[in-house]
């Protein structure tokens, strides 16, 4: 495990800090799951070792590009998700929360045959990957947890229905906006801080991938309604706590100290 843990940490920093290459899925699938099909994106040869990848709440499967191209070359795998509700998934139906999402990835690994898989979970898809291990742990090899997985505590005097509308405003607005170009959703994300460091052509690709609708009318791809249901879970999930308090082995907690 030890060995593992400097791999990745090593990987992971190493491609977020260097954010500039694209790299595209080497293929991708349409899984059969509850009330449709999820969109499932390979990236690295079929032979590779495998890593399950699931994105953060209003995220896609490409926001592990660079990820791939950290660890594709080590002779690993990714497999990652367009959670329900999002990306090319976004049509699926609710409901939706972190029990539910852990059962389309059993879909996932049962759709690719793979008896047990390392899972990789940023944000939310921290939560699913807990969701996971606690539903299926026989399925889960080691667990990494990327600024997520913790319940979030609540503020003394407060209850998820005042704290929801806070947290969720400014990506429920966003979700909200209408594009007429590419371009002009490229530009609403460049001033933040996130891209302080500067825009890359992988960015591109993120962003494109993000819209959906015709020219002049373009959306975020995210399903506010997912975000909404979603969210109470990371507040008030017993499976999560329940899986954490009694888990067989060790799990890597990778934290953004800045946020």
């Amino acid at each position: 495990m030890e060995r593992y843990v400097l791999l990745i940490t090593n990987l992971y920093s190493s491609s977020v800090a260097q954010v500039t290459q694209v790299r595209l899925p080497d293929e991708e699938f349409r899984v059969p799951v509850r009330g449709g099909e999820l969109a499932l994106a390979r990236y690295g040869s079929s032979k590779g070792k495998p890593i399950l990848a699931i994105h953060g709440i209003t995220s896609s499967n490409r926001a592990w590009q660079s990820f791939a191209v950290a660890m594709v070359p080590n002779g690993y795998t990714l497999y990652a998700v367009d959670l329900r509700g999002r990306g090319r998934s976004n049509s699926l139906p609710a409901p939706f929360g972190m029990e539910n999402h852990a059962r389309d990835m059993f879909e996932v690994l049962n759709f690719l045959k793979l008896e047990k898989v390392d899972v990789v979970g940023h944000s939310m898809g921290a939560f699913v990957a807990v969701a996971l291990l606690g539903m299926y742990p026989e399925r889960v090899g080691r667990t990494v947890l990327i600024d997520g997985g913790l319940r979030l505590a609540l503020p003394a005097g407060f209850t998820v229905e005042m704290v929801l509308p806070v947290v969720l405003g400014p990506a429920l607005a966003r979700l909200q906006m209408v594009f007429k170009t590419k371009e002009e959703y490229r530009n609403y994300w460049k001033p933040q801080a996130a891209f302080i460091k500067g825009w890359s052509t992988a960015h591109d690709e993120y962003s494109d991938y993000d819209l959906v609708g015709q020219p002049s009318n373009l959306i975020p791809a995210t399903n506010p309604a997912a975000v909404e249901e979603d969210s109470r879970d990371l507040f008030e999930q017993e499976l999560i706590d329940k899986t954490l308090q009694n888990l067989k082995e060790e799990v890597l907690m990778l934290r953004a100290v800045r946020g």
